[in-house]
């Protein structure tokens, strides 16, 4: 096998579950290219005694390699690197996935058997300026999504650049909820008609605070603002469990799936 290949590039594919065997025989088709099993067990010091057990697991298995059929002896060619980890990424993913429900549907049950309290960290932050700055962090790290519940004209203006572009560097689902009652303002209309371009509008009475919820609910920001709080200014919510991102997302999901389209003239 080549020496060119570094040592922690070895440490990562076996890492991601290829035994040493195994990353001997891809990195040596890799460096050498298509061999048949006596050459792959000589240049790769994988004894002849257990080559074609390993060319199986690569070739059957986890599918980095392919086998030539029609040569005799067959020869093998290594998949591209790129192809080889899509395939073992999924292969991952499926396998977790198997496991997982069967985790989950077993254990599930035993832990909601007892009344067992849940600690968490719930993380509040004051003043306006602080809440802003945080639910900016928020939108600059957004990749994929970036839902926005508003009832504040100020916020909304605020946060309209780093919206736009969020929107510039690829995060194309952007949803922003606002409440009836503001679309009687003439500012907030002029505002919203700046956002139409950049998002999916919709309105509904009855909107309690202001919510930023990003990536489908990899986090979540829920803002208090003067008018619940009066005396206290604004209030920014965070908290630490694994669940209120998600929650959030879901709660923000049936707020826009039952509001109307945003209409502007």
């Amino acid at each position: 096998m080549s020496s060119e290949i570094p040592e922690n590039v070895k440490a990562a594919l076996k890492s991601i579950g290829l035994t040493d065997y195994e990353i001997s025989i891809y990195l040596t088709l890799i460096s050498k290219g298509p061999m048949d099993a006596r050459e792959l067990s000589e240049s790769s010091g994988v004894p002849y005694s257990r080559i074609y057990n390993i060319l199986t697991q690569l070739e059957k298995d986890k599918k980095w390699i392919i086998k030539e059929e029609n040569s005799r002896p067959s020869r093998y060619f290594a998949k591209s690197p790129d192809e080889a980890l899509i395939i073992a990424k999924k292969q991952y993913n499926d396998n977790f996935d198997h496991h997982s429900n069967k985790i989950i549907h077993s254990l599930t049950p035993i832990y909601q058997s007892h009344d067992t309290p849940i600690k968490i960290a719930l993380y509040i932050h004051r003043g306006r300026n602080i809440c802003i700055n945080k639910a900016l962090s928020l939108i600059n790290i957004a990749r994929n999504s970036i839902y926005l519940v508003s009832t504040d004209i100020d916020f909304l203006e605020v946060f309209y650049d780093d919206m736009k572009k969020a929107r510039a560097r690829g995060v194309t689902d952007i949803k922003i909820l606002v409440e009836e009652i503001s679309l009687k303002d003439e500012k907030f209309k002029q505002l919203l008609k700046k956002y139409e371009p950049l998002c999916e509008l919709r309105s509904r009475d009855q909107i309690f605070g202001d919510c930023i919820v990003m990536d489908e609910g990899e986090d979540a920001f829920i803002i208090l603002s003067e008018k619940f709080f009066k005396k206290l200014s604004y209030w920014g919510i965070l908290a630490d469990n694994i669940a209120f991102g998600p929650a959030s997302n879901y709660y923000f999901s049936y707020l826009y799936n039952t509001a109307n389209d945003v209409k502007l003239k």
